[in-house]
Parts: C-alpha cells; structure tokens; sequence
C-alpha cells in the first residue's frame, strides 16, 4: 500500500511540455512585409511516465489536445517578429483503479487553459539564399518572452504556469543534393522560480520527394538545469524506507505547508527525448501543410507521450 501511494502521488503532479510552441520558428523565416499565418493542433496521450529513476504505469490514457496559432511577421528580410497564443483540454481521467475498486484515485474532470503565449524577435545572422557561398547554412538568433497561461496546475496540468525569457539559435541548411536539408535549434529557457531552467533543443533531416512532399526525421528534447527530483523529500531514498512521527499544530503539519509554498511539483526537474517523424505537403500557393507524428524515448519526472499533430504555414504579402 504504501508503495502505491509513493507513486500516485508523483504521478498526479506531472506536467505537459506541448510540442506546439516549437512549430513556431525556424531559421527560415518571412521576408520584409510578409507574415506566416501558422495554425496548429495537436492531441497527446501518455498512460506510463519516467518518475525520477523508476518507470510508473496508469489504468487509464491521460489526453492533452491543444489548439495554437502562431504568427511570424517580417520586419526586414532580417528581423521578424514572432506570436504564439493557444487553448488546451486535459481529458478526465482516473489513474488508478485495481483490485476490483479497492485501490482508485477519485476521477479527474475535464479541465480547459488558456496555454503559455510566446513572443520574441528573430534575426537572421545569414541566408543561405543570399550568401554566394554553396555550403552556406541559415542561421538565425531569438530572444523572446513567456506568459504564462491560466489552467489550473494540480493535480495534472498543460504545462508549467510560469512566465520568463529565452534565447534560441536556429540554423537550416538545404544542401541542394537528392533533396535534402537539415534544420535544428538549440535554446535556453529562464522562468520563475522555483521552476527550474532548461535546455532544449531540435534537429532533424529531411528529404524532398517528387518537389512538393517532404519527409522529416528528428528529435527534440529538454534537459533540466537543477531542480528537485520529487516535491517531497519525504518520498525521495533513504526517507522514503521509513515510517516516522508527522508534526501537528493544531491539526497542522508544518512540513507539509513547507512542502506546499517551497517544493511545489512544477520546481522539479524535467528531461525528455523525444523521436518525430512528419509529413510535408507544398502546395503551388506556397502554403505548407504538415502532420507529424511524436514519442517520448526516455526522460525524467515527464509523461511517456505519444503525440499526433498536424501544422499549416500560410504565407501572405502585405
């Protein structure tokens, strides 16, 4: 008994990192009075999560759909302003219920958010495009801002509930070879505490079938700079092998308030690794339309996600 109420209580704090927010730049990038209308969807899934060094399994699918926009305008054929806003659901679930009813978790309702927005400026350092040299890359630099959404954080959330900053590099390269072409992007990301800092990044190989399909396969990940393993030191080794005394004022227990305001779930450390694989279709309108497909590999105190999504760039003049 004791051993499943270690797990549920890891398990009902993890959060969700959507995918959406990284559809939303690239090294490439809008020329000059150009804007990219990019609309986004994508639904996750996730019955098993990495809890610090163990591997935790549900009795139910955990569903996360999520609906963005992201908005990319041209101030210079250089520079370019970025906007990424969107709405979320997490599914009821219940992730326990075993031995015919005698274990179970009460069921979680369905719950709506308003998602972390993004914002920033980009700059584009070289273009391929325009350099006269063949191997060339695209390489572009970020700073943007975070603000973080309205959805509720306990006991499952669609993310982190934090505003900060980060700072991104981006680079692409068409290698005009059998079409094919790379692209990829490193970032750091500062929020509040004490939600910690985080690296990410992206890489991925595609390659240009018949002018007007393109085929993609990465990988994305984040890894966590310091933070927690559990919120409860209480459940982390050796303390987690004993039983001992709870200190009560008035009913109270400190510890817990402690726990509470200083450990929160969303301070601790989160990696994950994901693997995706996606679709491409351009049409002769220059729009371009993209499903993708992603799993979690391997991570830390992070859901085991299955992602499908689908993406379209929608290019106009103004």
């Amino acid at each position: 008994m004791k051993h499943f109420r270690f797990k549920f209580i890891l398990i009902v704090l993890i959060t969700f990192t959507p995918l959406v927010s990284s559809f939303a730049q690239q090294a490439w990038s809008p020329y000059e009075r150009q804007i990219w209308v990019r609309p986004i969807i994508t639904h996750s899934e996730y019955d098993s999560a990495f809890l610090a060094g163990q591997k935790a399994n549900y009795d139910d699918n955990v569903r996360i759909t999520v609906g963005s926009l992201a908005l990319e305008y041209g101030i210079t054929d250089r520079l370019t302003f970025d906007l990424t806003v969107g709405f979320g659901k997490l599914g009821r679930h219940k992730i326990f219920d075993r031995y015919g009813g005698l274990q179970q978790t009460p069921e979680a309702p369905d719950k709506y958010g308003v998602m972390d927005s993004r914002a920033g400026l980009r700059y584009k350092i070289i273009d391929e495009f325009d350099s006269k040299y063949a191997w060339m890359p695209t390489i572009a630099i970020r700073l943007g801002g975070i603000k973080r959404g309205d959805y509720d954080r306990n006991p499952q959330s669609l993310g982190d509930g934090a505003s900060g900053g980060e700072a991104n590099l981006y680079f692409a390269k068409d290698f005009n070879f059998y079409g094919f072409g790379t692209l990829g992007d490193i970032g750091y990301r500062k929020r509040e505490k004490p939600i910690p800092d985080d690296i990410l990044y992206y890489g991925a190989l595609y390659k240009k079938i018949f002018e007007s399909f393109f085929l993609t396969l990465g990988g994305r990940g984040q890894v966590g700079q310091e933070g927690y393993a559990f919120a409860d030191p209480r459940q982390e080794p050796p303390l987690n092998y004993f039983t001992y005394p709870q200190p009560s004022a008035y009913g109270i227990n400190p510890y817990d308030v402690y726990v509470q305001d200083q450990r929160p779930a969303w301070g601790r450390k989160e990696d994950f690794h994901n693997v995706e694989v996606g679709l491409g279709y351009s049409d002769s309108f220059g729009n371009f339309y993209t499903v993708f497909y992603s799993e979690t590999l391997s991570g830390y105190n992070t859901a085991k996600l299955k992602t499908v999504g689908f993406a379209a760039t929608l290019p106009y003049n103004l």
